[in-house]
């Protein structure tokens, strides 16, 4: 048997591309001859957890070690302080604190459950989810050099944060950042930070959604086999620009059925969105198996990622449009995420409620071509296999 592979993912208390992400790993990682060992001590759904078990995947959902149960404890008081600071102090800054400090904890907990399983440092360490701080005193707390993505930076340091964060400088650890925008403010933040730029959402040219699963997923999402279908997939996160899509579908010309997947939503906007004229409303609440967000995509004729104006992080959305071949309306609101998807996707102006109006409309009369089969490599997306062979060369380089 080959080397081990440690995978821990923390953010488990939302429904997310993190599942497919985590199963798909593991489940390369045991083709490949490794053991693999998934930590999540924020607990994992049931279905994931037994997916992952029939791949021979060892899964931990408790701390284990004295060590390890230390520092989950300890995170556990931490998380407790930031509820309590947001619920009393005016200071919004200081509960964000607290959260990055809890993070760190668990991530070096879920570090030292695996030590303590295996009894040795594992050769491969990946923090799928991991905090945009405290780097180096997980590192140092844990024993482990490890890899670490970081999807977006939520927050900055104050004076707390920076002087642990001073304590142990992160030599034996590489940040993966899923967008140039993602590593350049972590850079900003942490200049001797060894980092790299590569997507994190996966794909694979046997994903493509084919013309036979349409009118299989329409029946199963009690939907017309005939008609333009919108499908608005995943939760509605700040990030996402939700009052503008809602507007674009008060004031559309021509009817259109709306299925919108996952959360969590708003209810005034989806009170909203069932009220627009010629719209027909469908919900599908999550949390949502990939499966479920597969028969989504496949039952609608094109989707819409609109975001603010800025937003830099990756979109796991864009990625699925790729993967599965799914048409895409989506906002300006990254410059490199437009200049790449631009050849196959319809690219509106971000915060235009009037332009994406018209753009639903044109797509209800002329449905728009789906991506092209080149749109993942285009991403720079990953295989499964490809993305581990990347976690064996970032962690067997010097940072």
């Amino acid at each position: 048997m080959k080397g081990t592979v440690v995978l821990v993912e923390r953010a488990t208390e939302h429904a997310g591309h993190w599942q497919d992400a985590l199963t798909r790993l593991a489940q390369a990682a045991v083709a490949e001859g490794h053991q693999v060992v998934v930590v999540t001590l924020n607990g994992i759904p049931a279905h994931v957890h037994r997916e992952l078990q029939s791949h021979g995947v060892h899964v931990v959902t408790a701390p284990t070690g004295p060590k390890a149960r230390f520092l989950f404890t300890l995170a556990r008081s931490v998380f407790w302080t930031a509820r309590t600071a947001r619920r009393l102090l005016p200071h919004r800054r200081l509960p964000h604190q607290f959260t990055l400090i809890a993070r760190c904890l668990v991530e070096a907990a879920s570090l030292r459950t695996a030590r303590h399983l295996l009894g040795r440092v594992p050769e491969i360490s990946v923090i799928l989810t991991a905090g945009e701080a405290l780097h180096g005193l997980t590192q140092a707390l844990s024993g482990t050099s490890h890899l670490r993505v970081v999807h977006e930076v939520n927050t900055t340091e104050d004076r707390l944060v920076r002087g642990l964060g001073l304590l142990s400088p992160p030599r034996q650890v590489t940040v993966i950042c899923p967008t140039r925008s993602v590593e350049e403010e972590i850079r900003d933040r942490f200049p001797g930070l060894s980092t790299v730029v590569h997507p994190f959402a996966l794909a694979d040219p046997s994903e493509r959604i084919t013309s036979a699963e349409r009118p299989l997923a329409r029946r199963a999402l009690a939907l017309p086999e005939t008609g333009p279908v919108l499908c608005l997939v995943g939760g509605w996160w700040p990030h996402k620009d939700m009052d503008t899509m809602t507007a674009a579908l008060e004031s559309l010309a021509a009817p259109l059925h709306v299925i919108v997947a996952g959360s969590p939503t708003h209810p005034a906007l989806l009170e909203r969105i069932a009220r627009a004229p010629g719209v027909t409303l469908h919900t599908l609440p999550g949390p949502l198996a990939p499966a479920d967000i597969r028969r989504v995509y496949a039952a609608g004729s094109f989707t819409a990622v609109i975001r603010h104006p800025g937003v830099g992080k990756e979109s796991g959305l864009v990625a699925d449009c790729a993967r599965f071949g799914v048409p895409l309306l989506l906002s300006d609101h990254d410059t490199e995420l437009t200049r790449r998807v631009s050849p196959w996707a319809t690219v509106v102006p971000a915060q235009d409620p009037a332009a994406l109006a018209q753009a639903i409309d044109q797509a209800v009369q002329h449905p728009p071509p789906p991506p092209s089969p080149t749109a993942a490599e285009d991403l720079g997306l990953s295989t499964p296999a490809w993305m581990l062979t990347l976690f064996h060369s970032l962690t067997t380089q010097e940072p």
